[in-house]
Parts: structure tokens; sequence; C-alpha cells
């Protein structure tokens, strides 16, 4: 065989080769064409570079608290009492010692009225009983002497009657005069209006030089009693239970209103539940009490009532940031003592003021992501990032959500 013929066949067997490399890879698959030591160090660079570094997370511990059940409604602020004040007798304002939308005391002087006629009236029915109560002793002497002298037989029967009966309708004039002396020192007390309760004055309606009259329709001005106050608001009437355990337990209220942008919080007591549920729209009212002692709320402002009307022992909590929606339910990740993470399923009772409540799938002290959980995979190592405080009770005073 001539060179030539070789080194065809040699080239024709590469060929070949080459051929069964590219169709028929599964049967090279175990073949490495690397020296066993540098394909090791390859593998390793390769895995240290597919391998993601630890995804830095913030958890916190949960704890356990008292979980507070908040009933959340609208309401609207309405004064204790409200009372349209007006005259009872006719006559002319002569002073008006308030101005409009001060606040006043029961017995405080609001208006006084021209009483130059009824003392007159009343210096006359003095001087009338006066000169009864004269005749009055002159005839109670005439009496007497008649009396003493009806055994001698010196005067009749008759004229003794006639002293007697003389003594009794000066007493009844007396009486009368008496009585006419009341009703004027009743009216002379009426002119004097006096504030019936303590509290704001509204928009004045009559001022000094006004010729006012018992049967105006219009008040002189209106008093609302600001000091305590009402809030009135309305829950379904499923809630009618817990709220009548409520009113027994005298329970706290918390009423928020807008101020200046701000929100303003007001503490109060549940103090009045509806003796029947509104039949159209099925709910039951009810009406906190507040001291109001710094007129925070005022008659007719809309507020929001959280009435905490129980409260529930034991409950875990965890921040509700730790909390995520899954498929197979709501799931937090807890952080095991080696910084791996895993999912857990959890059961949310309630959320209230950014603390979530869980009656199952978490232990005290157990860590659990508040941050971060996008980049977690079930297993997998993280580095825990400056924690956050445990959640502490939820306060009743900065309650702003409602059932879990």
């Amino acid at each position: 065989m001539s060179g030539r013929q070789l080194a065809i066949g040699a080239a024709i067997a590469a060929l070949a080769v080459a051929s069964s490399y590219f169709f028929w890879p599964e049967y090279f698959a175990g073949v490495s064409l690397v020296a066993p030591e540098t394909a090791k160090a390859a593998a390793k660079k390769a895995e240290g570079r597919s391998r993601p570094p630890p995804a830095p997370v913030t958890v916190a511990p949960a704890v356990a608290a008292d979980m507070p059940i908040i009933l959340f409604a609208p309401g609207t602020v309405e004064p204790i009492a409200n009372v349209a004040v007006k005259t009872r007798v006719d006559g002319q304002i002569v002073e008006v010692p308030f101005k409009e939308g001060d606040l006043v005391t029961e017995g405080d002087v609001m208006f006084v009225l021209d009483d130059r006629l009824v003392k007159a009236q009343i210096a006359q029915a003095e001087a009338s009983i006066a000169k009864d109560e004269a005749s009055l002793r002159d005839a109670e002497a005439t009496l007497a002497r008649r009396a003493a002298l009806i055994d001698r037989r010196i005067v009749t029967e008759a004229s003794l009657d006639q002293a007697r009966f003389a003594v009794e309708g000066l007493k009844a004039s007396i009486a009368a005069g008496q009585a006419l002396l009341d009703t004027q020192k009743t009216q002379l007390d009426y002119l004097t209006i006096r504030a019936p309760i303590s509290g704001r004055t509204g928009s004045l309606n009559a001022k000094v030089g006004t010729m006012v009259r018992g049967i105006d329709s219009l008040p002189l001005v209106t008093i609302n009693q600001t000091k305590p106050i009402w809030v009135t608001f309305a829950v379904p009437q499923a809630e009618l239970a817990a709220l009548r355990r409520a009113l027994a337990a005298k329970a706290s209220a918390d009423v928020s209103i807008a101020d200046g942008g701000k929100t303003a919080l007001v503490k109060s007591t549940l103090g009045f539940v509806d003796n029947q549920v509104d039949k159209q729209t099925g709910t039951i009212t009810g009406k906190v009490v507040a001291a109001n002692d710094d007129e925070v709320l005022w008659p007719g402002q809309s507020a929001l009532v959280a009435l905490t009307v129980e409260v529930r022992r034991g409950m875990l909590a965890v921040p509700a940031a730790a909390v995520l929606p899954a498929q197979q339910g709501m799931i937090t990740w807890i952080v095991s003592a080696d910084n791996k993470v895993s999912p857990r399923v959890v059961m949310v009772e309630r959320i209230v003021d950014q603390t979530a409540y869980l009656s199952s799938g978490v232990q005290p002290g157990e860590r659990v992501v508040t941050d971060g959980q996008l980049r977690l995979a079930p297993g997998a190592a993280v580095t825990v990032d400056e924690p956050r405080p445990a959640p502490q009770p939820a306060s009743e005073a900065r309650a702003l959500s409602g059932r879990g």
C-alpha cells in the first residue's frame, strides 16, 4: 500500500469520528477531552458564579400581645343639651352682658328687660297689703271688744258676727294681695333672663333696645352644651350584642377628627345604645361621651369613632408587613437560627394599627421577614439587617383598620 493511500485512509477515519461526535453526542457525553484536575477546577468556578449571594432582609420577632376588637363607624358631634333661650314676658331689652359665642355658666345673666313698671306694681301691691293689715288689726280689736260685751248683752249677736266677718274678709284680702305681690315679683324675676345651662352661645338674635314678647318664635340666643359632648354613630345590627357588652363595661373609644391637615384624637366612653334597630338601614345607634375640656369637638362636626368592644388575650403579634397573600393562603417567611428562610402558612385574626394578630402558624420568639420577601426562596440563605423592634400591642388611639 502506497503512502498516498495511507493518508487518504487516515483522513476518512478522522472524518468518520468527527461525524459520529456531531450526530451521536450522547455516546461521547462521558468522555472528557480535558484533564480531570482542570475539569474539577472549572466546575467549582462555574458553581461559584451561578450561586446568588444571600439576600438582605429585615426581621422582627413574633410576640404575645392583647388584640383589641375595634368597631369603626362615622359619627356626628352633638351637644348633650341644646336650649333656645326665650323671654317669658313682654318687655324691652336694656342690657346684654355677654357676646356672641361666649362660654356661659348656668345662672349667668344674659338679658335684662326694663323692670320699672313691674317694680311700681310691686310697690303698689305691698302698700295695699300694708293697708289691709292695718284694717285687720282694727277689725280684730273690734271683734275682741264685742266678744267681751256679748255676755253682758250690751252688743247683739249680729254685731259680733259682723265684726268676725270683717276680720275674715281682711285676712282674705291680705292673702290675695300677697298672691298678687308674689306674681309681680315673679314677673320681675322673669325680666332678668339667666342661662339655663352651661355652654357656648350662638348667634344673638336680639340686641339692646329690642322689644321682645313671650309669643315670639325666634329665640333670643341658643346655647349648646359642649363640655361634655356626645358623638353619635351607627353600626350594623349584627354588632348589637358586642355593643351591649361594651356599654355594660363602659368601653373606651377614640374619636378622630381632621384638625388643620392633621388628625386629632379625643378620648371618650360609650354612654348610650338606642333601644331599637332602625328598620330602614338595619343599624343600631350608639353615643360616646367625651369630656371635651379643650373643646376640640364642635357640634355638627363629622368624626370617626373607634370603639374598643373587646380585648382578646394571648394572641401573637407580628408587623403587618410580614404577612403576605399566597396560593395556599396568608404566609410569612420564617428565618431560622442559621439564617435560612422558609414560608409558613398563618391564620390572621385581625390587623390593627399596622400590627397583624395571628391565631396560628408562628411561635413566640420566631423571627419573621418584614422586608425583602420578593427575593426569597425556600431554604435560601439571607443576611439580616438591623432588626426592627417587636410589635407593640395596638394603641386604641391609633387604630386605623378594622377586621382582618
